[in-house]
């Protein structure tokens, strides 16, 4: 697996475990923390595979990376969402451990104190919108066209800057509209292909996602 920038940063801080902040956050509890950290790698991987920005168009900029980091979130945390108590804490700490990995990437890019907050508040904002958008469209009886909606709007078209600091530029979007499909036909085998793998594996810290390359 390649790594992009952005992909380095979470790579090589999910695998910091002397960092600081890393070890306040999971205080004792070092199989959880090696779960934990085990299955964010996984999601942050499947989000950089190569084919989802040199054939479906998403932008290949830290914001296109990060929407695609909050999709597989979703996708997980979707699949967990049944599962009991243990799953949802599961979950809890995946999230947590996305957020703060979004502030070290912040301030690794530059970001002052002052703004990081401001940058946090608006990321889990577009988490959450992001969230709602996609179980709704799960759930339309036409979820493939929904999907196909949200997911043009969210990533292929997107071109707000969560990360960019004031003198970076990012790639613009290009119109990928075409391919917001394949996309959107992606997420639903995913769902599916999850369905599929056992709580026990996946609380466990074991997950896989389908090749996109087969959806294009």
């Amino acid at each position: 697996m390649e790594f992009g920038r952005f992909g380095q940063m979470h790579f090589h801080f999910i695998h910091s475990t002397g960092h600081s902040m890393l070890r306040r956050f999971f205080k004792a509890n070092k199989t959880n923390q090696t779960i934990t950290q085990r299955l964010y790698a996984q999601i942050v991987a499947q989000a950089r595979q190569r084919a989802f920005y040199s054939d479906v168009g998403v932008p290949d900029s830290l914001d296109g990376r990060f929407n695609m980091i909050v999709l597989h979130n979703f996708l997980l945390f979707n699949r967990l969402q049944p599962s009991g108590e243990a799953a949802q804490a599961l979950s809890q700490d995946i999230f947590d451990l996305f957020r703060l990995d979004m502030d070290h990437c912040l301030r690794e890019l530059g970001v002052g104190d002052t703004s990081v907050p401001k940058r946090m508040k608006k990321m889990m904002q577009v988490f959450y919108g992001r969230s709602d958008g996609y179980k709704t469209a799960l759930g339309a009886e036409d979820q493939h066209s929904e999907l196909t909606d949200a997911l043009f709007r969210n990533i292929l078209s997107y071109n707000e800057k969560l990360f960019a600091v004031d003198s970076e530029t990012e790639p613009k979007p290009r119109n990928s509209e075409g391919k917001a499909g394949a996309l959107a036909a992606y997420v639903i085998g995913c769902v599916a292909h999850l369905e599929t793998v056992e709580d026990a594996a996946i609380l466990a810290g074991s997950l896989s996602f389908p090749d996109p390359a087969a959806y294009i």
